[in-house]
């Protein structure tokens, strides 16, 4: 039943041997629950999940003890020099974080964390304790002692996880765990985007009948869960899931009031549907960066995962940036004297919603940030792309401005327009917006990053060999010695010095002498 190779793998970890001896010194029974006895069934990628080649990734164990978990929590955490803390008093929860250095192993990867969950005994026995777990695939347990020591593993299974597993059905033993905890509604479509299952019939029907539970869940567990679906392949697909169940509105509310607007005879698609199409069409993009941009296709992965804050990179924020964008054309939508519909301003107040939206799910401000730059500057490209002639200095300005998150607002660009194709207006644009993008991000990688990383001369070289006073003004020569710089007006030190001398009357306002 239990891929024995996975099974070794898990067992070699130096911390269990650890765990084993501390109950049996205490004379108490403990035993692996969850999702990692699920993933061993599954024959799921636990060589990855247990050594993950990526560093950032954390692994969460779950076991269940008959005596006193957070008392033994704390024995476990002197014992492997890992940090403990009591996680729930109140259920007797505790905590222990094992940090990299100690799980690395011979031929193994290293992950950033393993997070070791202790907690007592619900009930008279394992099998009481399991059935008010969430889900039945994760209430399936091992003694530790015959995971560890018996050929034959006898799975504790009294809710038929397993045959669940088969069946591949995410399925609830009591519905009551859900009115415990709302927050498993959403960890049902998680289990869905992650596994490729689907729920019960039964399990559904709760969920659209009591989605507004949600809302009692705390900002940080719904982002949590939240993000974990964004992470995932095809996460429209699990988006549109999440609005069937009534679910996506507890989150977001402003979707409600999209799905009926129309956007004008400029656009084929109704305003849900598009934004839908939008994170469809950058989930293909990402998918394909290696086809669309052959030169540039790792730098720009490289961005995509960059860590904002724990549990969040910036692909999942551009997905999210993706689904919002336009969710201020439902305020600004107004029909001008020719009959043609208009959204003025809408890129604006959809960062305002935005950023109300990063409040409500406890986002930290650097996310927060590029999230609103993203929705903010969305329209950028497409109106930069549509002028006669764009100069190198029009593109630096836009990077100067939005930096890292330029490159993450050309990719939306991309697929807003692809979004939209098929209304006529943009149809033709579509190859010219992926030309111009192309050119953007090569100016990024080619100049922009060189510009940034090393300037061509410092404000106090300036004040200093024209003898200027101190003060913002120098802030905006040292700009317009970068833009000369991309329209390669002058490429070294002393050329920006005789360009400023050339144009000294400019800066007579603060110039000493």
């Amino acid at each position: 039943m239990i891929n024995n190779r996975l099974r070794n793998n898990f067992i070699s970890l130096p911390f269990i041997g650890s765990v084993k001896d501390i109950s049996e010194k205490l004379q108490i029974k403990i035993y692996l629950v969850g999702g990692i006895i699920r993933d061993m069934i599954m024959n799921e990628s636990l060589q990855i999940a247990l050594f993950p080649a990526n560093k950032k990734q954390i692994i969460d164990m779950d076991f269940v003890v008959t005596g006193d978990a957070l008392s033994f929590g704390r024995k476990v955490g002197d014992a492997i020099s890992g940090s403990y803390f009591p996680l729930d008093e109140g259920r007797a929860v505790s905590r222990v974080v094992i940090k990299k250095q100690g799980v690395r192993g011979k031929g193994q990867g290293e992950g950033e964390e393993i997070i070791l969950d202790f907690s007592k005994m619900r009930g008279e026995n394992i099998e009481d304790d399991l059935k008010v777990r969430d889900f039945t695939i994760n209430s399936i347990a091992v003694n530790l002692d015959d995971l560890v020591s018996c050929e034959e593993i006898n799975l504790i299974d009294p809710t038929d996880g397993v045959g669940d597993m088969d069946r591949k059905i995410i399925r609830t033993y009591d519905k009551r765990v859900l009115d415990n905890d709302p927050l498993r509604m959403l960890r049902a479509v998680r289990f869905e985007s992650q596994l490729g299952f689907v729920m019960d019939n039964s399990l559904e029907t709760f969920i659209k009948g009591n989605g507004y539970k949600l809302r009692n869940s705390s900002g940080e567990r719904i982002r949590e869960e939240f993000f974990n679906i964004l992470s995932c392949n095809g996460t429209y697909r699990y988006i549109q899931r999440l609005k069937d169940l009534y679910l996506l509105k507890e989150i977001i509310p402003e979707i409600e009031s999209m799905e009926n607007l129309e956007q004008g005879r400029f656009h084929k698609y109704l305003l849900w549907d598009h934004s839908l199409n939008t994170l469809r069409n950058l989930e293909m993009l990402m998918e394909n960066l290696y086809r669309i941009f052959p030169d540039r296709y790792l730098q720009i992965g490289d961005i995509l995962s960059g860590e904002l804050e724990h549990g969040i990179n910036c692909r999942g924020i551009l997905k999210l940036a993706a689904l919002i964008h336009d969710t201020g054309k439902v305020q600004t939508r107004i029909t001008d004297e020719n009959g043609e519909v208009r959204f003025i301003n809408h890129e604006n107040i959809s960062a305002d919603n935005g950023e109300r939206l990063a409040q409500r799910l406890k986002l930290g401000s650097r996310a927060c940030r590029i999230m609103g730059s993203i929705i903010k500057n969305h329209m950028r490209p497409l109106l930069l792309s549509r002028e006669k002639k764009v100069t190198n200095r029009a593109i630096l300005r836009f990077f100067t401005e939005c930096r890292k998150a330029g490159v993450l607002i050309c990719l939306l660009s991309m697929a807003d327009i692809h979004a939209t194709m098929g209304s006529g207006i943009f149809d033709d644009l579509s190859g010219d917006i992926e030309g111009f993008v192309k050119r953007m991000l090569e100016f990024y990688f080619e100049d922009f990053i060189k510009i940034i990383d090393s300037p061509l001369i410092s404000g106090d070289e300036i004040i200093e060999r024209l003898g200027l006073k101190a003060g913002p003004e120098i802030g905006e020569i040292l700009k317009n010695i970068e833009e000369w710089r991309a329209e390669g007006i002058i490429s070294h030190k002393d050329e920006a010095i005789n360009y400023l001398k050339f144009h000294r009357n400019l800066y007579h306002n603060f110039i000493c002498h």
